[in-house]
């Protein structure tokens, strides 16, 4: 298989412009329907004080480059609605959005779906191979018909410790949910990994299975932050895990191909591109899902770009941070 970048973006689509997203942009996905580009993404203000604290909002877009932020009324911030939230982390307990979704087979009122991420105060069966967690993270859903509008499912997912960006895909007859694992290997004592647990309804997934994972062959210190699991055909499943160099701070995509998406294998062992010289110069990490391009076996993909470390997330030490971007691939 040839795997080819026709076009990346050199200049951010999006940049924090708004108060509440005044000390940084975070993940995004985006989803194309008809003439409508959906763009659904956290960002947080100086208020921040870990993952679980933030706003989910909402863009759209005619042509997937220029986007606004419409006026939604629904939640309040800094004493009006005038604003594109959906809602706020802290009024949710803690219930951070990561991904939406298109259930084709769903009713109407159900067919966005929503991942969200919820901080609890762990039990002895949510600890992974991170034994001293002060706090851990489950797995909820959300649904909608209009991908405005949501319902919190009361049940969580998936109530194994697992954070940051999920990624879904809805089968015939099952959900595949790609979920971060932790394990380790020699120079990586803390590694994170992929791993991917299946439901034939959306709820009750049992623990994942390890899918992924950096080998001896990589550099030290280097796991996969997230995976970006998207289904492209039938015969074609994608990862561009972000690999995550602990030592630098440094953030990079890697890509890795499955017939099945179940055995991956990885393409290469360095970046399909690399850091840009300014607003994405420290850290990619690519979005889940993926829209058809102008030719036939391309496919845009989103990503957020950010020009400091991963580990520099103190409100006092960052302003504004963060954009999104884009890049076309082929696939032959």
């Amino acid at each position: 298989m040839q795997i080819r970048i026709l076009e990346r973006t050199t200049e951010p689509l999006m940049v924090s412009e708004r108060p509440w997203e005044d000390f940084c942009l975070n993940h995004c996905n985006v989803i194309r329907e008809g003439d409508i580009w959906h763009m659904w993404y956290m960002a947080n203000d100086h208020t921040y004080s870990d993952d679980g604290t933030g706003y989910f909002c909402y863009a759209r877009s005619a042509d997937g480059v220029r986007w606004e932020r419409p006026d939604l009324g629904l939640v309040e911030y800094g004493g009006n609605r005038r604003n594109n939230i959906l809602h706020n982390s802290r009024h949710q307990n803690n219930t951070v959005g990561e991904y939406v979704f298109i259930d084709p087979l769903a009713p109407p009122e159900e067919r966005f779906k929503m991942i969200l991420q919820r901080k609890v105060t762990p039990s002895p069966w949510l600890q992974s191979a991170r034994n001293r967690l002060e706090f851990a993270w489950q797995k909820f859903g959300a649904v909608s018909g209009d991908g405005i509008h949501w319902r919190l499912l009361e049940e969580p997912l998936f109530k194994h410790n697992s954070d940051t960006q999920t990624a879904i895909i809805r089968e015939k007859d099952r959900y595949r949910m790609y979920v971060r694992m932790w394990g380790t290997r020699f120079g990586c004592p803390f590694c994170r990994t992929v791993g991917l647990t299946e439901s034939d309804h959306f709820g009750d997934f049992p623990a994942p299975v390890e899918i992924l994972r950096s080998d001896e062959q990589d550099a030290d210190g280097m796991d996969f932050y997230t995976s970006a699991a998207t289904k492209l055909r039938d015969d074609l499943y994608v990862m561009i895990p972000a690999a995550f160099h602990q030592f630098q701070g440094k953030i990079r995509p890697h890509l890795a191909v499955s017939s099945d998406g179940i055995l991956f294998r990885r393409h290469g062992r360095g970046p399909i591109f690399e850091l840009g010289p300014d607003w994405d110069s420290w850290c990619i990490y690519v979005s889940p899902g993926a829209i058809p391009g102008p030719q036939p076996n391309t496919w845009w993909f989103y990503y957020l770009g950010t020009n400091v470390g991963h580990d520099v997330n103190t409100p006092d030490r960052v302003h504004k941070a963060g954009g999104f971007g884009r890049f076309l691939i082929e696939f032959t």
